[in-house]
C-alpha cells in the first residue's frame, strides 16, 4: 500500500515538534497551577472570614446576654477582627461591622464610665443600643450569604 504523503523529517523538525509538545504541556501545567493557586486563595480567604465571623458571633452573644451590662474586656476582643474585616470582607459589610463594634464599645464604655446602670447611662446607651440592634441582623444575614457563596 502506497502512502499518499511522504514526510521526511530532519533533525531540526523533530526538535521543533518536541519543543511544541513541551510548550503545550507547560501551558497545561501552568493552567492547572493557576487553578490550584486560586482554589488555595479562596480557602485561605474563607478561613479569615470564618475567624471574623466567629469573633462577631461571640460579641453578638455577649451583647444579647448582657445588653447594657456589656463588659469592656469582652467587647474589646472584637477590635482586631473588626479591623481585619476591611481587608477580607466587602466594604459595605466591613463598614457595618465597624459601626457595630463602635456601638457595642460605646455601650460598654458608658457602663464603665457610670460604674453601672443609671437613668443617665440608660439614656446615653439608647442610640447605641438601637444601632447595635439594627446592625446585628443585617450583618449576620450578609455574613451567611457571603460564607454560603464562598462554599459553592
Amino acid at each position: 500500500m502506497a502512502c499518499i504523503f511522504e514526510i521526511e523529517l530532519g533533525a531540526s523538525d523533530v526538535i521543533a515538534l518536541l519543543a511544541f509538545l513541551v510548550a503545550g504541556l507547560s501551558a497545561l501545567y501552568a493552567r492547572w497551577s493557576w487553578l490550584e493557586a486560586r482554589r488555595a486563595n479562596r480557602i485561605s480567604l474563607l478561613g479569615h472570614r470564618m475567624e471574623i465571623y466567629n469573633a462577631f458571633f461571640d460579641l453578638k452573644m455577649h451583647m444579647a446576654q448582657m445588653a447594657e451590662f456589656a463588659e469592656l474586656s469582652e467587647v474589646s476582643k472584637f477590635y482586631y477582627p473588626s479591623r481585619s474585616a476591611k481587608i477580607y470582607l466587602p466594604s459595605g459589610l466591613a463598614n457595618d461591622i465597624g459601626k457595630y463594634f463602635d456601638a457595642c464599645f460605646s455601650i460598654a464604655d458608658i457602663r464603665r464610665k457610670y460604674g453601672g446602670i443609671s437613668r443617665e447611662s440608660s439614656a446615653d446607651c439608647k442610640p447605641h443600643k438601637d444601632t447595635e440592634r439594627d446592625l446585628v441582623l443585617k450583618i449576620d444575614k450578609q455574613f451567611m450569604a457571603l460564607l454560603k457563596e464562598a462554599q459553592s
